[in-house]
């Protein structure tokens, strides 16, 4: 894990936050900005510390705007299933144990969870995971990982992390669904407080997830060699 967070520290420092995360704020937020918030990264770091109010277990109407219309997932509707996924979520989070059925959309409910509790929650999205998985499998021994949720990039999909990992001669195995979530956000609050001296997860996260569809892809490309034996 040393190589990892010196490699880590490393990125933090090429790629600062305050120019590479700029995840744009809908103009439709129920959270007010005071002034002097210049940039998204700045006004997305407010969000996180002030939105918690907002999301009470009794308003689901600002959890689907987090998922939604923050977050872009407008595939995850309000629906009776989806109502009960997130009236459930508080008490799943607080047990440190999520069930399938939440653990089958923890890119939409982890968003949420992130705005909930920031200090102890971040966001499991499928380029974070990415980014993450392939840090890990380079610059450590570890042989356990993150499930990864399907994502959207198109140049992530070229490089397939499980089509690299079977062709490694490593046994790769995957965190269960219980337990991978909380797992996560303990993990990345260290590598937060080792890059930043802070011990928020989502530090790790934006970083995590601004450098996977340029440093890590092309890392993944000068990273592998692939011969073959023709006939």
């Amino acid at each position: 894990m040393k190589k990892l967070i010196e490699v880590l520290i490393g990125l933090a420092k090429q790629y600062p936050l305050h120019e590479n995360f700029n995840w744009e704020i809908p103009e439709n937020c129920p959270l007010d900005f005071p002034d002097g918030l210049l940039s998204e990264f700045e006004r997305n770091i407010y969000l996180k510390h002030n939105l918690s109010s907002f999301l009470t277990v009794d308003k689901h109407t600002n959890r689907y705007w987090v998922i939604q219309e923050w977050g872009g997932i407008r595939s995850l509707k309000k629906n009776d299933r989806n109502d009960a996924l997130l009236s459930k979520l508080d008490l799943e989070l607080s047990k440190g144990i999520l069930t399938r059925p939440t653990f089958s959309v923890i890119s939409s409910l982890s968003k949420v969870a992130s705005f909930i509790d920031c200090s102890n929650y971040a966001i499991y999205d499928s380029r974070v995971i990415y980014s993450l998985n392939w840090l890990m499998f380079k610059y450590t021994g570890l042989t356990e990982y993150y499930p990864q949720p399907s994502g959207r990039n198109a140049e992530l999909s070229k490089f397939d992390l499980n089509t690299i990992f079977n062709l490694s001669d490593r046994e790769i195995t995957y965190i269960s669904h219980k337990t991978a979530y909380h797992n996560y956000c303990n993990l990345l609050k260290t590598l937060s407080f080792e890059m930043y001296g802070k011990n928020e997860p989502y530090l790790a996260e934006m970083l995590l997830f601004s450098i996977a569809p340029s440093y890590i892809v092309n890392d993944i490309k000068k990273s592998m060699t692939i011969s073959l034996k023709r006939a």
